[in-house]
């Protein structure tokens, strides 16, 4: 594999069967397919791998890795993937989002488009049809967003790609440093400190909005509002000595968000 051109797409999953076949059919479809594909189970009890290799047998992706971590928590299955990407770009995705066809495309050519200090390209979560007015006054208000907060995460980690040697140099997914909600943001703090993120309005991918209450797995209003105005040489003081006790106070540790309390159906 050619590890100057590669992409490594990295998918966690527990007990996905009803939704990420369909996510792996998003990417089979891709104009540009990854060139490595790993897919982490966290302990699923309900068949999801043998639907994944039935999904994916025969598809054209030259390298698919399968793993398994059954330490409960998304952090560790995260973990678990870092040693084996072998890609020069590494698109971390859920199990539950749609990704359109140029999604890998359009992210390859956002870093190739930018300078070498762009070290992530985040996508916009969309909740509605991408073409509706919702959706485009979102996906027009989020780049003008991220450049007024240039030192802050505004997308979900199923929407962050990097380049692998930065991601490596901030220190990857680690649970002794981090094992809180919010594993985004956190590892987009340390991120920050190797380079700089860009938004585009043509880069997105549509989550399914089936989780149907967020409050054990989000921050309130006043936490999200101190992190957007915090100066950058205080976030190491709000993350590990403020908001990282408040969560654990609540106890909103990772393993939050492997409680399923989903609405709507599957669409696997």
């Amino acid at each position: 594999m050619d590890t100057a051109t590669a992409i490594s797409v990295v998918i966690p999953y527990y007990n996905e069967a009803g939704f990420l076949p369909q996510t792996l059919r998003c990417f089979l479809a891709q104009t540009r397919l990854p060139d490595q594909l790993i897919l982490v189970d966290n302990g699923s009890t309900d068949g999801t791998e043998a639907l994944c290799r039935a999904v994916l047998e025969g598809s054209g992706i030259s390298e698919v890795v399968y793993l398994r971590d059954t330490r409960p928590g998304k952090i560790f299955a995260l973990e678990a993937a870092g040693p084996h990407v072998r890609g020069d770009l590494i698109a971390f995705a859920d199990a539950d989002i749609q990704y359109p066809p140029r999604y890998l495309e359009k992210a390859e050519r956002l870093f190739r488009t930018a300078p070498e200090s762009i070290v992530a390209v985040m996508a916009l979560y969309l909740h509605t049809p991408p073409a509706g007015p919702v959706a485009l006054a979102y996906r027009w208000v989020m780049p003008h967003l991220s450049r007024l907060f240039p030192t802050k995460c505004l997308t979900g980690g199923g929407g962050q790609v990097f380049r692998t040697e930065a991601f490596r140099q901030a220190g990857g997914f680690s649970a002794a440093t981090w094992d809180y909600v919010l594993l985004d943001h956190e590892i987009m703090h340390r991120v920050f400190k190797v380079g700089k993120s860009r938004y585009h309005s043509a880069f997105w991918c549509l989550h399914t909005n089936r989780r149907g209450n967020r409050r054990g797995v989000r921050w309130n209003f006043w936490e999200r509002a101190l992190y957007l105005y915090m100066p950058p040489p205080f976030l190491d003081w709000y993350f590990y000595r403020f908001l990282g006790p408040r969560l654990a106070h609540r106890r909103m540790t990772q393993l939050k968000l492997r409680e399923q309390v989903w609405q709507g159906k599957s669409r696997g």
